[in-house]
């Protein structure tokens, strides 16, 4: 892809894509589990759908970052700090807002929802597309399929860094995330009806009941049965652009 610059951060390699005409704004892509990025290219590339969708945010002037994070990472603090890093080099090289858009897609929410409770006045506003926004709620729907189910705990176990005899339901709660602060950015997620790994009233229906006390600008929007993710995606640019208006 055009104007693309690889970074390789504790082995892992990120990148950052830039604009031809930079409107000084930046969006953070945290992606689903197993979204690689290598030296010279990325899976946001050659997934049709979500090639379509960075050609559109590129060619509105956005500068856009993103990560492997470790692969399968399942929100860790780990991958959160990976991006962290990503985040302050980006600053530091590019001339930009600090006040970033996030854009998670699935397990790409975990992360998001670290990203809010950590840095919050650094977010200008959050899109997530079939989030999944509770660890506990599919670790409880995974032990009904025990292949799947052992091969996740080996997978959160390594992301982690916690042996496996320690993983349970008490462990997955204290890892699922909690917004604890006041200042939320407009949140904007987008369901599908048949999304089968993260469902809508296992993540984010609750999650939403979570903040409803929060005040927070929160919009939930359920597509049908096209599971398209361009579709679900391409509202994010005028929902990026509707806060850009306070610098």
């Amino acid at each position: 892809m055009r104007h693309a610059r690889f970074i390789r951060i504790e082995d892992q390699w990120n990148v950052i894509y830039l604009p031809e005409r930079p409107n000084g704004f930046a969006v953070c892509l945290l992606g689903d589990n197993g979204m690689l990025v290598e030296n010279g290219t990325s899976d946001w590339e050659h997934h049709p759908e979500k090639h379509r969708f960075i050609e559109g945010l590129l060619s509105r002037g956005y500068t856009l970052f993103t990560s492997s994070l470790f692969n399968q990472h399942w929100g860790s603090p780990r991958a959160f700090r990976l991006m962290e890093h990503l985040y302050h080099m980006v600053l530091k090289q590019e001339i930009l807002n600090k006040k970033i858009h996030l854009f998670g897609e699935r397990t790409g929410a975990l992360v998001a929802m670290q990203w809010i409770n950590t840095y919050p006045l650094q977010l200008r506003s959050c899109y997530l597309v079939n989030p999944c926004l509770s660890l506990h709620a599919y670790y409880e729907q995974e032990k009904e399929n025990k292949f799947y189910y052992q091969r996740f705990l080996k997978e959160v176990e390594q992301a982690y860094g916690v042996p496996e005899h320690r993983i349970n339901g008490e462990w997955m709660k204290s890892v699922s995330p909690v917004l604890k602060g006041s200042e939320i950015p407009p949140l904007s997620i987008h369901c599908h009806m048949l999304e089968k790994h993260f469902p809508l009233q296992q993540h984010s229906r609750p999650f939403l009941q979570q903040i409803t006390d929060k005040r927070v600008l929160a919009h939930l929007r359920i597509h049908g049965k096209e599971r398209s993710f361009y579709k679900a995606a391409q509202s994010a640019y005028p929902f990026f652009k509707k806060y850009e208006s306070v610098l």
